[in-house]
């Protein structure tokens, strides 16, 4: 009996394998924030990686997919916890827009933030400038009293999701940190995310405050984008062209480590071996930071916590970022470092991995269906009893403060490194005014 041939990928051959192995279970179902919003086939895992496949045997074009099935994934891997052989939908769809945008050309305002705005340090600088323009003029209160900024499509949704930005980077920041606690144990460099520099720059500053009183010496190097946003996005030059820039930036630091606060970031920096390894330049620098960078919660707990704590008497959710390996250590990270906080007291929280609708620039290209995705995260953060719900990346950060002034205004939203420094000023207080 004859056996059928195997098709041919036409392209994405890289990624046609992995696709192949969905068994259509439907498990990917109740795991998927966008499926259980919008409840269709092709919102689920499945249905998308299956358009996907077809599209890569012939059967229909990437471009027949382009709206919806492409488009709403938030590629944060929720469903590969339900995936019994582990199908890594997010990459395939990430793979899927950068084979899209190959074909069909690249939108000129996506190219222009991502070839010419998010590498430099330099057009970040001016752009937190103009802001704080906006802001100190008045010109920012109007726009959000009036509905201004609906009129400017996507950078007018950042800047209203955003909220104001405070007065100094968390670059400028970094130049005015005390030396790390005696004895002092090593030396990291810190991978400032260019999107935490300007929107949440106070929980930068707190897990840089919070390594030095470790006992880790904290350099700063001034860095462009990971390149995050364009693989999701799916501009894979623009990714491999921010891997190459960043890795010749570190390679003259002398580090024990690369440490970061922001969970996607830090995840991407890990690659870098598989996205600029093969480089003939900075290919072993590549490689190197990927293998030694660290979230900061992982490395504390790796390194071992010396800091003393001191009491908080709050109630507090732990959030996951979804960015986080869905079988990796890090899951659980921030939850053993928080036990260590006197009378802190732990509560559970329902869906706590599932993304909360804010990865990357999803709430500005799809306002409703993120809107939506919120609010059912709070459905939960109020049902849990927290007081505080912490986290460990930006977007998850911004979208959760964002969220919380709508659904729950009691609710307190701080990142891990942010709590933390506040039980370690405690007990600096604490020492200052109790005898020993």
């Amino acid at each position: 009996m004859a056996t059928a041939t195997a098709p041919t990928p036409r392209f994405l051959a890289d990624v046609y394998q992995a696709a192949s192995e969905c068994n259509k279970c439907s498990l990917c179902q109740a795991t998927c924030p966008a499926y259980v919003t919008n409840p269709v086939e092709w919102e689920t895992a499945r249905g998308r990686v299956s358009l996907i496949r077809d599209a890569i045997e012939g059967r229909l074009e990437l471009s027949d997919i382009a709206d919806g099935p492409l488009s709403t994934c938030l590629t944060c891997d929720n469903c590969v916890a339900a995936c019994a052989p582990r199908v890594p939908t997010g990459h395939i769809v990430s793979r899927a827009r950068q084979e899209l945008y190959a074909q069909q050309g690249h939108p000129w305002g996506q190219t222009l933030v991502l070839r010419s705005i998010l590498p430099r340090p330099g057009a970040m600088r001016f752009l937190h400038g103009a802001a704080r323009f906006v802001q100190v003029s008045g010109i920012d209160a109007l726009a959000r009293r009036t509905g201004l900024y609906s009129w400017f499509g996507k950078p007018g949704a950042f800047a209203e999701h955003t909220g104001p930005l405070e007065r100094q980077t968390a670059y400028r920041r970094a130049r005015s940190l005390p030396p790390a606690s005696a004895p002092v144990r090593g030396r990291v460099g810190f991978l400032t995310c260019c999107y935490s520099n300007l929107a949440t720059p106070a929980a930068t500053e707190a897990a840089m405050r919070v390594l030095l009183a470790n006992g880790f010496d904290v350099t700063v190097p001034t860095l462009g984008c990971s390149g995050m946003p364009a693989r999701s996005l799916g501009d894979r030059d623009a990714m491999q062209e921010m891997a190459i820039t960043n890795a010749a930036k570190l390679s003259t630091l002398e580090v024990d480590a690369f440490v970061g606060d922001v969970a996607a970031c830090v995840g991407h920096y890990q690659e870098y071996g598989d996205i600029a390894g093969t480089d003939r330049q900075v290919g072993a620098t590549a490689s190197r930071v990927a293998g030694s960078s660290w979230l900061t919660s992982r490395f504390l707990e790796v390194q071992g916590w010396r800091a003393e704590l001191g009491p908080l008497r709050w109630t507090v959710a732990v959030d996951e970022p979804c960015s986080l390996p869905v079988d990796g250590p890090e899951r659980g990270s921030m939850r053993r470092l928080l036990e260590l906080v006197p009378n802190l007291r732990l509560v559970g929280l329902n869906e706590a991995a599932m993304c909360c609708g804010g990865a990357g620039s999803y709430f500005a290209r799809m306002p409703e269906r993120s809107a939506a995705i919120l609010e059912r995260k709070f459905d939960n953060i109020r049902a849990s009893g927290a007081g505080v719900v912490v986290t460990e990346n930006v977007s998850c950060l911004s979208q959760l403060r964002a969220g919380a002034k709508l659904h729950a205004p009691e609710v307190r939203v701080m990142h891990v490194m942010e709590l933390l420094w506040e039980s370690i000023s405690v007990a600096a207080r604490r020492r200052a005014v109790l005898p020993e």
